[in-house]
């Protein structure tokens, strides 16, 4: 790109469903693997580009739904005309054609590149800072729903497959992809608390707990990063009544070995 200081490198790793879960180079995966897969890909990516060449598939229109959800930077590029129900969608999403011309196809792709490059490159920061806030939610919501002796009727109550609550309780990105209806009942059905947890005593880390963390931090190497993570899922365990001793450093040892 012609902003790189000093040759500087942006390095960069495609994912093409094509060539990962197509029916001819995948014939042996299963429909869920397929949208699982595809689903966990554009979850984990920091830009979005889909050719609707000859139209595209159905399978672009939900992938750009994703993108969308998540504040993804997108572009979607057509030879001729573009949908106006895409040209439509609001959010990050960018739409051009290039009339089967492959130098406008370049072109059109470097632009868009430039003008979202800060937020592309800003995208595994934006994905750590979603996980860290939805870490504990989801832990919580995913050890409510393993346990549950009721989960055909919880997945009834909040209307959804069973299955979809086993995926979207796998990752708290996709937890955090949920709609405010879902997660809000979602919770309701398991008894989860999914207000803030600085708000009650209940999730409150004590000086005893908090002193123990960061010698065992100092102690043992721990990054910032690592401790971040220890401290929202530390406030879960203390929530749900877990016999982890985290006034001491092996209770946090323990607890980073769970994770």
């Amino acid at each position: 790109m012609s902003d790189r200081i000093e040759d500087e490198r942006w390095p960069v790793s495609v994912y093409a469903p094509i060539d990962k879960t197509s029916p001819w180079e995948t014939p042996e995966m299963s429909s869920s693997e397929v949208y699982r897969t595809n689903l966990s890909e554009v979850h984990n990516s920091d830009v979005l580009i889909a050719i609707g060449e000859g139209g595209g598939s159905a399978g672009i229109g939900q992938e750009l739904e994703w993108a969308i959800r998540l504040g993804i930077p997108a572009l979607y590029l057509s030879p001729k005309e573009v949908s106006r129900q895409i040209q439509g969608a609001p959010g990050s999403l960018q739409t051009a054609t290039y009339e089967e011309d492959a130098t406008t196809l370049e072109a059109v792709i470097q632009n868009f590149l430039r003008k979202w490059r800060y937020s592309i490159v800003d995208g595994p920061r934006r994905r750590s800072s979603r996980r860290l806030r939805f870490a504990s939610t989801t832990q919580q919501l995913r050890h409510a729903w393993e346990s549950s002796r009721r989960r055909t009727e919880v997945a009834a109550q909040v209307g959804v497959d069973f299955e979809f609550i086993d995926l979207a309780l796998s990752d708290p990105i996709l937890v955090s992809a949920m709609s405010a209806e879902t997660l809000s009942s979602l919770a309701t059905e398991l008894g989860v608390s999914i207000m803030s947890h600085d708000s009650g005593p209940a999730f409150v880390l004590s000086v005893p707990h908090l002193r123990s963390l960061m010698i065992a931090a100092d102690k043992d190497g721990w990054s910032d990063g690592e401790i971040e993570v220890l401290l929202i899922h530390g406030r879960a365990s203390i929530q749900r009544g877990d016999e982890l001793k985290l006034h001491t450093l092996k209770g946090w040892r323990d607890l980073r070995r769970r994770l």
